[in-house]
């Protein structure tokens, strides 16, 4: 089968999953890995796994517009969050990717932590108590400090998943 993983990074954390992903795969399909800034047409592809880093609970903006533009493909998301996968904002983050996928041939979606880009957490230092309340400023701030990037690990089991979707097909 033919596949293609097109994804955005904003950091190199989704890039890094989205190569590992690749690598897993490779052998068992014909596989395309693309940025999504590079994007091929997807017609001549089977199957599409779209990866992007999460944006206020989803998948960020350009990502969002290249999914609309997928219609009758097996379609399977990733991505990368400044918070843990088990954490309540991880959660959230899931079931907005399980209703992204809602009516369409899904492969399912997989997240993994994420390193948060350093100049996000200087503009949320810069929020005033007008626009975010001081304690939910303090604990996205926290949050952010505390993020890190998937480990080798998460990688491999993110790219396992996808490859246990993917191998009855």
């Amino acid at each position: 089968m033919k596949g293609l993983i097109i994804y955005s990074s904003k950091t190199g954390n989704t890039k890094r999953m989205a190569e590992k992903i690749y690598e897993v795969l490779k052998d068992e399909h014909q596989m395309t890995i693309r940025d999504i800034r590079d994007a091929p047409e997807v017609e001549q592809f089977d199957f599409i796994l779209l990866g992007a880093w999460i944006d206020r609970g989803s998948l960020e903006t350009k990502t969002l517009k290249f999914l609309k533009t997928i219609e009758n493909k097996k379609l399977g998301l990733f991505a990368t969050l400044g918070a843990m996968p088990d954490s309540e904002h991880g959660r959230k983050v899931i079931k907005n990717l399980e209703d992204l996928l809602i009516d369409r041939d899904s492969l399912g979606q997989y997240i993994c932590p994420g390193l948060v880009d350093p100049k996000m957490i200087e503009k949320l230092r810069g929020i005033t108590g007008l626009v975010v309340p001081k304690k939910i400023k303090e604990k996205m701030i926290e949050t952010s400090l505390a993020s890190r990037e998937a480990s080798e690990e998460e990688l491999e089991e993110a790219a396992n998943y996808f490859y246990e979707k993917l191998i009855n097909l």
